[in-house]
């Protein structure tokens, strides 16, 4: 009898293990979005933290979608503010040429365009960030590390978001 128990736990621990694991791992990326929240894209960048957070419920028309820029109990942007439906506040792309492809999500405040990026470029690998445009400039802000959740875009694609035009992405090579 204590042979099958211990036959039993063992396997079974070591699966709660993998999974504490697996989900500590995931936890290491910095993320400004809140314990509700679904992580959709999250870096550091510098000293400051850039987040893409997803409700639980998103869908079409339903749920939030909120990007959010600053360190942890300081804020500089929230997008958007006030909540509103992920589709009148954000639009997604699926980008490439001959040496890259990867996904886009954009949105616009004020006279200012915000384009996080996941992209793999042929020959660097992976690379996340953050295309702020504004007034003619361009500011090209690469996360340190992997910036995707476990999911990816999945709660992006699942939102149905606008296309985002130009569905384009201009990076230094």
């Amino acid at each position: 009898m204590r042979q099958a128990i211990r036959r039993c736990l063992v396997p079974a621990l070591f699966v709660d293990a993998l999974v504490v694991g697996r989900a500590a791992a995931e936890d290491r990326r910095p993320t400004l979005c809140l314990r509700e929240e679904k992580a959709v894209f999250s870096c550091a960048i510098g000293s400051r933290i850039v987040s893409l957070c997803a409700s639980a419920d998103i869908g079409p028309g339903q749920g939030t979608l909120v990007y959010r820029f600053g360190r942890k109990g300081a804020l500089e942007l929230v997008h958007p503010d006030p909540p509103r439906p992920p589709g009148s506040a954000f639009s997604t792309a699926v980008v490439g040429d001959a040496g890259s492809a990867g996904d886009i999500v954009r949105f616009s405040r004020g006279d200012a365009t915000y384009t996080l990026y996941s992209l793999t470029v042929k020959g660097q690998g992976d690379r996340d960030g953050l295309v702020v445009t504004q007034g003619g400039r361009r500011s090209h802000l690469r996360c340190r590390d992997f910036a995707l959740g476990d999911q990816a875009w999945a709660p992006v694609y699942r939102a149905m978001l606008p296309r985002a035009e130009p569905a384009e992405l201009d990076l230094p090579r």
